[in-house]
């Protein structure tokens, strides 16, 4: 087991001296002014490369609130801890997320989400305006712009999901600020729709642009992370063909690790066959406590876990349950009875906390943004939709894999579209679905429910489509944007 060293209570200390849920100011962070708008092949690149280090920079989103600030990580946990799948065993960080006191337009969490997407759009921005109208590009070009569209219309499409209602059925309602200028102050939040207008052209655009790209590492995007972009964003609108497609296209090329490396990979490196989008983490890139892994792998002896204030992320007992025992997955949580010989209650663990992330460096463990595993997910619900008869054939492909007990399905239609989404549950518990599912499909989260293990300070329940579904739009925005005031709030 990792060991805590002076380093650590260092950062504890300043951790805890800064732990109130302030307001911080919500200008976007290193963002290229419409003077830097770059116009060589060198510039572009470089502000890309600037986009993916922000995108696992600690302090982009708000420099003085840096402990839950780390990049698409800590977006991707803060729609887990919002969920009710994720159980916080104490009073610890991400409490704030968890309580839901982070969504108020006043708290530093709501101004990490904004600054961190509008930083990506406003560089993205930089990149395009030099390129989008050029009409000799050559092949490196048209990659720079594809790349630069595609983190555009992914930063959208996770800002709208943050901040606004699910798509169908709300088409008409607010939506976030859309912009083609690197300066994006002063937009009014428009409709839902608007934002995916805006963002599904630019992704279609991209995936042609990138099509025949060869990308150097899987750091950057190519054409099978924008078409899984695409597959999401089709799930989330009701295009269940072109999700299908897309999802399907996206993971060709990609294969399943073996069912037995799901509960011992540690979900710490970039060479997984599965994973298709992330950032390679090293020394020099490392941004130790303030990480993911500090906060989710229940051995580094981080902010979580068996480190200061045991902050185990643990699995709903409900879902737990749920979960075979001849499934292999299930030994990526603590079994609450039989416990693991390897994590003893002796050493501090305890029942349901996750062993699943588990870092084998000095927090340098890399992270995943996207995994073909979920292009499995996608096709299965999509085609189950569709009443494909090869949706049960999709998911047994995946679920077969870790589950060597697993029956194909007899399921069709919305009783199959269910037994995917227990399968979302579970394959991609703490990977940053689990929030967005809820208000996708359009379900209640529940917390309070018989058999629940969440702590009494995280006893929530939202019902579908409930104001609590919805981060409000931080302070600054609302002082600084004339068309965005108090009436354009979240309640």
């Amino acid at each position: 087991m990792k060991k805590f060293n002076i380093l650590f209570i260092f950062i504890l200390i300043v951790g805890l001296y800064s732990c109130k849920d302030d307001f911080l100011d919500t200008e976007p962070a290193n963002s290229i002014s419409t003077e830097q708008v770059a116009s060589t092949p060198a510039a572009n690149e470089a502000i890309l490369r600037g986009i993916y280090a922000n995108l696992r920079t600690s302090g982009i989103g708000n420099p003085a609130r840096v402990d839950v600030d780390y990049g698409q990580k800590a977006m991707m946990a803060y729609a887990d801890m919002l969920g009710h799948d994720i159980v916080l065993n104490n009073f610890n960080w991400y409490i704030f997320v968890y309580n839901y006191n982070g969504r108020q337009q006043t708290s530093s969490r709501t101004n990490i989400i904004w600054n961190t997407y509008y930083t990506a759009i406003a560089d993205a921005n930089s990149v395009i305006n030099g390129l989008i109208d050029k009409a000799d590009r050559d092949a490196a070009e048209d990659a720079l712009l594809g790349q630069a569209l595609s983190i555009k219309a992914f930063s959208l499409f996770n800002l709208v999901r943050f901040y606004s209602d699910t798509y169908i059925g709300n088409e008409s309602s607010p939506g976030v600020p859309v912009t083609d200028r690197v300066d994006f102050e002063g937009k009014g939040r428009g409709t839902v729709q608007d934002v995916y207008d805006a963002i599904i052209p630019d992704l279609e655009l991209a995936k042609t642009l990138l099509d025949g790209y060869s990308r150097a590492n899987k750091q950057e995007i190519d054409q099978s992370v924008v078409q899984g972009f695409l597959a999401n964003v089709y799930l989330e609108t009701g295009n269940w063909q072109g999700a299908a497609d897309n999802a399907a296209a996206a993971r060709t090329g990609y294969s399943l690790m073996p069912g037995e490396q799901y509960a011992t990979d540690g979900w710490d490196n970039i060479n997984n066959a599965e994973w298709m989008w992330g950032a390679d983490i090293d020394n020099l890139t490392s941004t130790t406590f303030i990480s993911f892994f500090s906060h989710f792998d229940s051995t580094a002896g981080g902010y979580g876990g068996v480190g200061f204030g045991f902050g185990f992320k643990m699995i709903d007992a409900r879902l737990y349950e749920q979960i075979p025992l001849t499934d292999l997955r299930r030994d990526a949580w603590i079994d609450p009875v039989e416990g693991n010989p390897n994590f003893p209650a002796s050493d501090g663990y305890i029942g349901y906390a996750n062993v699943k992330f588990i870092d084998e460096t000095f927090f340098e463990g890399d992270y995943s943004y996207m995994r073909a595993a979920e292009m499995w997910l996608i096709e299965a619900e999509a085609k189950a939709r569709l009443s494909d008869a090869t949706a049960a054939d999709v998911l047994f492909e995946l679920v077969s894999n870790r589950d060597p007990g697993y029956v194909k399905s007899t399921n069709t239609g919305m009783a199959l579209v269910e037994e995917v989404y227990l399968q979302r549950r579970i394959e991609l518990w703490g990977e940053g679905v689990a929030w967005f599912d809820l208000k996708r499909l359009k379900k209640p989260m529940n917390r309070t429910g018989a058999g629940s293990n969440h702590r009494s300070f995280g006893l929530i329940d939202i019902e579908p489509g409930g104001n609590f579904f919805k981060m409000q739009i931080p302070q600054g925005e609302l002082n600084s944007n004339p068309n965005i005031g108090p009436t354009d709030q979240n309640p």
